[in-house]
Order: structure tokens, then sequence, then C-alpha cells
């Protein structure tokens, strides 16, 4: 069987929308093609999943043909496409509110830049066009504004928030600290931004601030990995993911305002990591890691997904 036919059967299989308590969309790894060199392993990374505003398909990024690009799956129809196909990375992708158009990364002209496109994959925008690292790309609710992280006008590795109008212009600093801040977000009423700062190099927090970077707080304080947050669709909480019970990472959940986190998933063999709540509220997918280190690739992720429950 082939890997693009257990995509398609296991999505047919699921309930639409999501009424299984888990379920996997993704397959994580396929098997050793070379026998005589069973050193050599393809291993398929898929992470970054972004429900589309009707909940009837997914996008995220997938090496499935090598390096990294941005797929789609239609949830209804059990298909799959692939949108994008250029050397490098094509990643992050995020739908616009209107469903029309998705923002992504891509570093096929030597850097990370922020890209737009329509949602069949035409029409592929660089709206970055400079020699900085621009990622992690995240839509106004009116659908006017991006919101990135970038290096423009920092250090090298410090990289700030930023928005820019959808055509690229207009492009403004909104937070500027001494450390890096990435997969920022708007709430959904535009009023506050989440995000993951790093502390230090083992030290990431998840930070809420105002939409114009004042009143920036740990909402979640605790030593270790606490990354990757996302806003509930009500603007209410906030689900993110964290080491804070073991080695590897789960998804937790948080009153946006803060308090004490509530853990959603248990799977201390994993590291699960970037989810996105479904557009109703009451799942969360999300991508699923297996690491291993030493080897060719090292990596191997599948999407899953959860209810978040009572």
């Amino acid at each position: 069987m082939l890997l693009h036919e257990i995509i398609i059967r296991r999505v047919r299989m699921a309930v639409f929308p999501f009424a299984l308590c888990a379920w996997a969309i993704f397959l994580a790894a396929v098997p050793p093609v070379l026998a005589s060199e069973p050193e050599i392993i393809v291993r398929v990374t898929n992470a970054y999943p972004c429900w589309s505003p009707s909940g009837s398909r997914i996008c995220y990024e997938s090496t499935a043909d090598g390096d990294f690009d941005v797929y789609v799956v239609d949830l209804e129809k059990g298909t799959r496409h692939k949108l994008t196909d250029s050397p490098g990375r094509d990643g992050t992708p995020v739908w616009s509110p209107d469903g029309t158009r998705i923002a992504f990364m891509s570093d096929r002209d030597g850097h990370r830049q922020v890209y737009t496109m329509n949602a069949d994959g035409s029409d592929q925008r660089n709206l970055s066009h400079n020699e900085f690292v621009e990622e992690h790309p995240f839509w106004s609710a009116d659908g006017k504004r991006i919101l990135f992280v970038s290096n423009r006008d920092t250090a090298a590795e410090n990289l700030d928030i930023w928005s820019m109008a959808v055509d690229g212009s207009d492009a403004r600093r909104i937070a500027a600290t001494p450390q890096v801040e990435t997969y920022a977000s708007w709430s959904p009423d535009g009023s506050r931004i989440v995000c993951r700062r790093m502390l230090s190099e083992d030290d990431w927090a998840v930070i809420v601030m105002n939409a114009d970077g004042t009143q920036a707080h740990d909402i979640a304080p605790s030593p270790g990995v606490d990354a990757w947050p996302v806003w509930t669709p009500d603007g209410k909480q906030i689900v993110f993911a964290s080491d804070r019970a073991g080695k590897s990472c789960d998804l937790w959940i948080v009153d946006a305002d803060g308090g004490e986190p509530r853990r959603l998933s248990f799977d201390d063999e994993h590291d699960e990591r970037q989810p996105w709540v479904s557009p109703s509220g009451d799942h969360v997918i999300y991508a699923s890691y297996v690491w291993y280190p030493g080897q060719p690739f090292y990596e191997a992720s599948k999407i899953l997904g959860i209810k978040i429950g009572d």
C-alpha cells in the first residue's frame, strides 16, 4: 500500500467533524528503502498543522517528497494535495480568515521569508524581499495584516515581533526585547498577542502581551520548555506544549489571563508540539515526534488529534 493511500484511508475513517477522541491523519514513517544499507532510513516529518476556518481542511508541512513542502488535506473528500515544490524549506502554513489564501515561510531565495499563496497553491508571493530571517506568519482577524517574527534591525539571532500589510508594506515592530520571540499570534479580537519567548536555551515561556507589545507577562511560569501557544477560538484560553510533567512535551491548556494549566495529553513516549485548535473549539491537532539522534533523518512525526474535553 502506498503512503498516500494510507493517508487517504485514515482520513476517511475519521468521523467528520472528529467525533473520535483520538485519531491519526498522517503516517509518521516509512520502512527502510535500501535493504542492503539498513542504516539509511527514510522517515517522514509532518508538522505545523493548521485548520482551515471552515474546519474542512488542514494544511501542514511535510518531508513526504524529500524536503519540506506545504500540503493540504481535504477532510471531507479524503484527498491530499501538495501546494509548494521548491528547493529548501516551505513550512509553518496558516490560513487567511476567509480561507482563500495561506501564509507560510520559505527559504527558496536563500533567506527565510514570509510568503502568501492562494489556497490551491497558485500565486505564490514573497512579502519580505530582504536578507533577514522572517518567519512564523499569522493573519489578523480582518485579513488585512500579517504578524511575523524578524531579526531586521536587531542582532543576528534576536527575533522580534512585527506586523505588515498583506502586500508586504507598512512593516511595524511590535515588541523589541533582548530575547528571541517566535510563534506569535493575535487573539481573535486582536487585542492581545501570545508568543514563545526563549529566556535561555533550555527555558522557554508562553508570553501574553497587549497588541502594542506592552504589559508582557508569562501566563504559566515553569522552568523548561513552554512553547507553541495558540488561542482557542473564543480567545479565553491558550493551548501550548510543555515538558513540565516529564522529559517530553505534552499539550496543556491555560486561561489567557494566566492560572493553573490543565494537561490535555498523556504520551510519555512522544514529543507533542505545534497544537492548533479546531474552529469549533473542541478538538486540537498537533505534531507527535519521535527522535532518532545521530541518524541521517533524526526525527519523524505524525499529525494527531484529541478532544479538549471539559
